[in-house]
Protein backbone atom coordinates (compact mmCIF):
# COMPACT_ATOMS: atom_id res chain seq x y z
CA UNK A 1 0.00 0.00 0.00
CA UNK A 2 1.47 3.35 -1.04
CA UNK A 3 1.13 6.41 1.20
CA UNK A 4 1.11 9.96 -0.18
CA UNK A 5 3.10 10.90 2.92
CA UNK A 6 6.55 9.71 3.93
CA UNK A 7 6.23 10.91 7.52
CA UNK A 8 3.20 10.29 9.73
CA UNK A 9 2.74 11.21 13.38
CA UNK A 10 0.06 9.89 15.70
CA UNK A 11 -0.72 11.87 18.83
CA UNK A 12 -3.28 11.73 21.58
CA UNK A 13 -3.78 11.29 25.28
CA UNK A 14 -3.27 8.03 27.18
CA UNK A 15 -5.79 5.38 26.23
CA UNK A 16 -6.71 6.81 22.83
CA UNK A 17 -4.95 3.99 20.97
CA UNK A 18 -1.70 5.63 19.82
CA UNK A 19 0.48 2.58 20.38
CA UNK A 20 -1.90 0.03 18.91
CA UNK A 21 -2.78 2.13 15.89
CA UNK A 22 0.80 3.20 15.12
CA UNK A 23 1.93 -0.45 15.10
CA UNK A 24 -0.97 -1.60 12.93
CA UNK A 25 -0.65 1.30 10.49
CA UNK A 26 3.12 0.97 10.10
CA UNK A 27 2.79 -2.73 9.40
CA UNK A 28 -0.04 -2.24 6.92
CA UNK A 29 1.79 0.40 4.85
CA UNK A 30 5.30 -1.04 5.25
CA UNK A 31 6.73 1.84 7.28
CA UNK A 32 9.02 1.83 10.30
CA UNK A 33 7.34 2.58 13.63
CA UNK A 34 9.02 4.73 16.26
CA UNK A 35 7.87 6.42 19.44
CA UNK A 36 8.98 8.67 22.24
CA UNK A 37 8.50 5.64 24.49
CA UNK A 38 11.06 3.73 22.41
CA UNK A 39 13.56 6.53 22.96
CA UNK A 40 12.87 6.54 26.70
CA UNK A 41 13.34 2.75 26.89
CA UNK A 42 16.68 3.09 25.05
CA UNK A 43 17.81 5.76 27.53
CA UNK A 44 16.71 3.61 30.48
CA UNK A 45 18.71 0.68 29.12
CA UNK A 46 21.77 2.92 28.66
CA UNK A 47 21.47 3.86 32.35
CA UNK A 48 21.02 0.23 33.40
CA UNK A 49 17.41 0.76 34.50
CA UNK A 50 14.05 -0.70 33.70
CA UNK A 51 11.61 1.71 32.08
CA UNK A 52 9.65 1.76 35.35
CA UNK A 53 12.77 2.75 37.35
CA UNK A 54 13.63 5.35 34.72
CA UNK A 55 10.13 6.85 34.83
CA UNK A 56 10.15 6.96 38.63
CA UNK A 57 13.51 8.74 38.64
CA UNK A 58 12.23 11.45 36.33
CA UNK A 59 8.79 11.81 37.90
CA UNK A 60 10.27 12.35 41.35
CA UNK A 61 12.76 14.99 40.22
CA UNK A 62 11.13 17.92 38.42
CA UNK A 63 14.39 19.24 36.95
CA UNK A 64 15.37 15.77 35.72
CA UNK A 65 11.89 15.45 34.18
CA UNK A 66 12.24 18.73 32.32
CA UNK A 67 15.70 17.79 31.08
CA UNK A 68 14.40 14.41 29.91
CA UNK A 69 11.53 16.08 28.02
CA UNK A 70 13.97 18.32 26.17
CA UNK A 71 16.23 15.37 25.27
CA UNK A 72 13.31 13.24 24.05
CA UNK A 73 11.83 16.10 22.08
CA UNK A 74 15.19 16.82 20.44
CA UNK A 75 15.54 13.13 19.53
CA UNK A 76 12.05 13.25 18.04
CA UNK A 77 12.91 16.31 15.97
CA UNK A 78 16.21 14.76 14.83
CA UNK A 79 14.48 11.49 13.91
CA UNK A 80 11.93 13.37 11.81
CA UNK A 81 14.61 15.35 10.02
CA UNK A 82 16.86 12.33 9.34
CA UNK A 83 14.29 9.66 8.38
CA UNK A 84 11.35 8.99 6.08
CA UNK A 85 8.74 6.26 5.66
CA UNK A 86 7.80 6.12 9.31
CA UNK A 87 4.87 6.32 11.70
CA UNK A 88 5.91 8.13 14.88
CA UNK A 89 3.76 7.93 17.99
CA UNK A 90 3.71 10.14 21.08
CA UNK A 91 2.10 13.18 22.65
CA UNK A 92 4.22 15.84 20.93
CA UNK A 93 5.64 14.53 17.65
CA UNK A 94 3.25 16.68 15.60
CA UNK A 95 4.97 19.71 17.13
CA UNK A 96 8.51 18.51 16.38
CA UNK A 97 8.13 16.77 13.01
CA UNK A 98 6.63 19.67 11.11
CA UNK A 99 6.57 18.11 7.65
CA UNK A 100 4.59 15.02 8.67
CA UNK A 101 0.96 14.14 8.12
CA UNK A 102 -0.32 14.64 11.66
CA UNK A 103 -3.05 12.43 13.13
CA UNK A 104 -4.76 13.05 16.46
CA UNK A 105 -6.63 10.25 18.22
CA UNK A 106 -9.30 11.33 20.69
CA UNK A 107 -11.50 9.28 22.99
CA UNK A 108 -14.08 9.88 25.72
CA UNK A 109 -12.54 9.83 29.21
CA UNK A 110 -14.62 6.89 30.41
CA UNK A 111 -13.42 4.69 27.55
CA UNK A 112 -9.83 5.87 27.96
CA UNK A 113 -10.06 4.90 31.63
CA UNK A 114 -11.42 1.46 30.77
CA UNK A 115 -8.60 0.86 28.28
CA UNK A 116 -5.87 2.08 30.59
CA UNK A 117 -7.28 0.05 33.48
CA UNK A 118 -7.40 -3.05 31.32
CA UNK A 119 -3.84 -2.52 30.09
CA UNK A 120 -2.42 -1.72 33.55
CA UNK A 121 -4.70 -4.11 35.46
CA UNK A 122 -6.16 -1.35 37.62
CA UNK A 123 -9.67 -0.03 38.11
CA UNK A 124 -11.05 2.34 35.51
CA UNK A 125 -11.69 4.90 38.25
CA UNK A 126 -8.08 4.83 39.47
CA UNK A 127 -6.79 4.84 35.90
CA UNK A 128 -8.80 7.92 34.96
CA UNK A 129 -7.76 9.79 38.10
CA UNK A 130 -4.08 9.04 37.46
CA UNK A 131 -4.31 9.84 33.75
CA UNK A 132 -5.99 13.20 34.36
CA UNK A 133 -3.46 14.13 37.05
CA UNK A 134 -0.54 13.16 34.82
CA UNK A 135 -2.00 15.05 31.86
CA UNK A 136 -2.40 18.17 34.00
CA UNK A 137 1.27 17.93 35.02
CA UNK A 138 2.30 17.41 31.40
CA UNK A 139 0.27 20.42 30.29
CA UNK A 140 2.07 22.52 32.90
CA UNK A 141 5.48 21.20 31.81
CA UNK A 142 4.73 21.74 28.12
CA UNK A 143 3.44 25.24 28.83
CA UNK A 144 6.66 26.16 30.63
CA UNK A 145 8.96 24.48 28.10
CA UNK A 146 7.17 25.32 24.85
CA UNK A 147 4.24 27.63 25.63
CA UNK A 148 2.09 24.68 24.55
CA UNK A 149 -0.46 23.62 27.17
CA UNK A 150 -2.96 22.72 24.43
CA UNK A 151 -0.71 20.20 22.65
CA UNK A 152 -3.73 18.03 21.81
CA UNK A 153 -5.78 20.81 20.20
CA UNK A 154 -7.14 19.55 16.85
CA UNK A 155 -5.92 22.74 15.13
CA UNK A 156 -2.40 21.28 15.12
CA UNK A 157 -3.42 18.15 13.22
CA UNK A 158 -4.32 17.20 9.67
CA UNK A 159 -6.75 14.42 10.61
CA UNK A 160 -8.64 13.75 13.86
CA UNK A 161 -10.34 10.47 14.74
CA UNK A 162 -12.53 9.78 17.76
CA UNK A 163 -11.59 6.22 18.72
CA UNK A 164 -14.24 5.81 21.43
CA UNK A 165 -16.64 3.51 19.59
CA UNK A 166 -14.69 2.02 16.68
CA UNK A 167 -12.26 -0.86 16.41
CA UNK A 168 -8.54 -0.52 15.72
CA UNK A 169 -9.07 -2.03 12.25
CA UNK A 170 -11.69 0.63 11.47
CA UNK A 171 -9.37 3.38 12.72
CA UNK A 172 -6.53 2.15 10.52
CA UNK A 173 -8.84 1.98 7.50
CA UNK A 174 -9.95 5.59 8.11
CA UNK A 175 -6.32 6.69 8.24
CA UNK A 176 -5.43 4.75 5.10
CA UNK A 177 -8.30 6.45 3.27
CA UNK A 178 -6.64 9.79 4.09
CA UNK A 179 -3.04 8.90 3.24
CA UNK A 180 -3.40 6.90 0.02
Amino acid sequence: MKSKYRKITIGGLSGTGKGTISKMLAEKIGFTRASVGDFAREMAKEEGMTIFQFDQKHQNDEEAGKKLDLILDQRTEDFGRENTNFVFEGRLPAHFIKDAFKILLTCQDEERARRIGQRDETSAEDSLKEALEREALLRDRYQIAYNLADFDDPKYYDFVIDTTNITPDQIVEKIISQIT
